[in-house]
């Protein structure tokens, strides 16, 4: 029987508000408060919460055999905290039945493993196992990289954290010829197990459910259960992988009756079974070895063929990672904290001309017309950092001065 995995990703940055080059050095703050909550109090309540209690009655009714994951990043889980703590109450209730799985990643969903950094990489891995083991009570054992970004040194380090599987696209660069609908093995990697997201039936599911108005129509799951037939009868697995926001909003009803109508055919099917990823990753042997040097990754509404590709990209990343060892030198939690909300990859991918919020049609609250206001704040921002790390740099000094200079009559 034919593993179906599901997965959910809830992702939501801080963002930056407007910050000008003046700004630096004079304590004035990075982050856009009111649009950060504002965001996390609409996806809650028009997204997040109404699925989780219908997702929620729907394992109950289905006694086992309806399973899922989630992938919920670490910025997004230190924002429930801050704005909606009863959202990380649902997420316990959920884990609580023993049919929900939470894959691992990064603590900022940070883009730190694309630049040889992988101690900070490393440090992020531990520090969300230790989010996700608090808020929910949950042991990560499967690893999903910020944008499902994964290497071949990605996913040797992820080895190294103690991760047995990790989870990425199912990109032709990567497969080539290849199905993803079987389980491999990291080429290079020792114990490694990689599980890849079926892009077409991923990106046909997310179709449907963002067109709520057509969901109605019988035809609608036919369509999907006629693309879940063309898997050929040798592939054991199949991952779908979603951005949560998908299964609410507009037209909430209708995809709810549509997602009952598709989990209660799967159940009744005799070809698939609801799998969480740890125990598909048991079940099922690695095919062959497989690898990539180049970056592979997911990132919904537009595609980079790798990032950071482009010059600007490229040099906010190199003066970022400039900061690292003044960074680990300060003993302030706040610059840590900071430091790690500085990797989030959508700082990053606001330098990318393609990125939405710079189409014509674009909805988006954000504050930037173009990639080249995307990287002037961000660079502002930094400077902003440098000169606090430098202050504190200073403080240390004269409190090292001060210390030895009160101490200094026991030597007399």
């Amino acid at each position: 029987m034919k593993s179906i995995c599901l997965y959910f990703q809830i992702h939501h940055p801080f963002h930056f508000r407007t910050f000008r080059f003046f700004d630096a050095g004079e304590s004035k703050p990075w982050y856009d408060d009111s649009r950060n909550e504002r965001e996390i109090q609409e996806a809650v309540t028009n997204y997040y919460l109404p699925t989780n209690n219908y997702l929620l009655k729907l394992i109950h009714q289905t006694k086992g055999k309806f399973k899922l994951s989630y992938h919920i990043s670490g910025t997004s889980l230190e924002q429930f905290l801050m704005y909606t703590p009863k959202m990380l109450n649902s997420f316990r209730q959920l884990a609580d039945t023993g049919q929900v799985e939470f894959t691992g990643g990064t603590a900022s969903h940070s883009i730190v493993s694309l630049a040889d950094k992988m101690d900070e990489f490393k440090r992020q891995i531990h520090l969300n196992r230790e989010q996700i083991d608090y808020y929910f009570g949950f042991k990560t054992q499967v690893f999903a990289n910020a944008d499902l970004l994964y290497t071949n040194q990605i996913g040797e380090a992820v080895a190294e954290t103690g991760y047995k599987t990790i989870i990425t696209n199912g990109a032709k660069k990567i497969l080539q010829w290849r199905s993803p609908n079987f389980l491999y093995s990291g080429k290079d990697v020792n114990g490694i197990k990689i599980l890849f997201r079926n892009e077409s039936i991923s990106n046909e599911f997310s179709s449907l459910l963002n067109n709520p108005d057509n969901l109605e129509k019988p035809e609608q799951t036919e369509q999907l259960f006629e693309i879940l037939k063309t898997i050929r009868p040798e592939e054991p697995v199949l991952n779908i992988y979603l951005n949560y926001k998908v299964m609410g909003g507009v037209g909430l009803d209708a995809k709810q009756r549509f997602f009952r109508l598709f989990v209660s055919k799967i159940i009744k099917d005799q070809t698939f079974a609801f799998g969480l990823p740890s125990e598909t990753a048991e079940q099922f042997g690695s095919v062959a070895e497989i690898g990539s040097e180049e970056p592979v990754c997911w990132v919904e509404h537009f595609h980079s063929s790798w990032y950071p590709g482009n010059e600007l990209q490229k040099e906010a990343l190199k003066q970022l990672l400039k900061l690292e060892k003044r960074v680990l030198g300060s003993s302030d939690p706040n610059l840590k904290t900071d430091w790690r909300y500085l990797q989030t990859s959508d700082h990053f991918h606001l330098m990318d001309e393609n990125h939405p919020d710079y189409l014509e049609q674009s909805l988006s609250q954000g504050i930037y017309k173009t990639r080249y206001d995307a990287f002037i704040n961000f660079m502002n921002v930094l400077e902003d950092f440098r000169q606090r790390l430098k202050a504190d740099r200073n403080r240390h000094k004269r409190k090292k001065v001060h210390h030895e200079s009160d101490t200094s009559w026991v030597n007399r």
